[in-house]
């Protein structure tokens, strides 16, 4: 009797699938979280409708200056009731790396229409640099 051909290829798979996850085991480790809080304040208080606003929130990575900043962590705060704005980015502990350097960033929208962002870097995740970080937010011109 000639054998169907559904164990063979089911027995790849199998294997296939195996494979994958012994890769996966090997990447160099777990995952860490680490956790940034923070607030984001207005430098110059704006009047703001909760509804249809969210604040984006992102650790970066700004060590090259020929490229650009590599996203780390990101939170979108969804309605806001007031400012000042509590976030707390989670990242993994392995992607923070000696020597680079790293901000936070934060964005006011309103109805997805960018209101507000912050005009200077706010340096973190470094000797001597706030554990807590205040990130400032003006309003943008259009």
């Amino acid at each position: 009797m000639k054998p169907t051909p559904f164990p063979s290829r089911r027995a790849a798979l199998v294997a296939l699938a195996s494979l994958t996850l012994a890769g996966c085991s090997s990447l160099g480790g777990r995952y860490t979280p680490q956790y940034l809080d923070g607030q984001v304040v207005e430098a110059r208080p704006v009047v703001l409708s909760a509804a249809d606003t969210h604040v984006s929130v992102r650790l970066l990575d700004v060590s090259l200056a020929d490229a650009p900043s590599t996203v780390i962590a990101e939170q979108i705060i969804e309605q806001p009731k007031a400012f000042p704005v509590a976030f707390s980015l989670c990242y993994d502990r392995a992607s923070i790396k000696p020597g680079h350097r790293y901000t936070v960033d934060a964005r006011v929208y309103v109805k997805g229409e960018l209101k507000q962002l912050n005009q200077t870097q706010v340096p973190v995740l470094g000797p001597g640099l706030p554990t807590r970080p205040q990130v400032a937010v003006e309003a943008i011109g259009h």
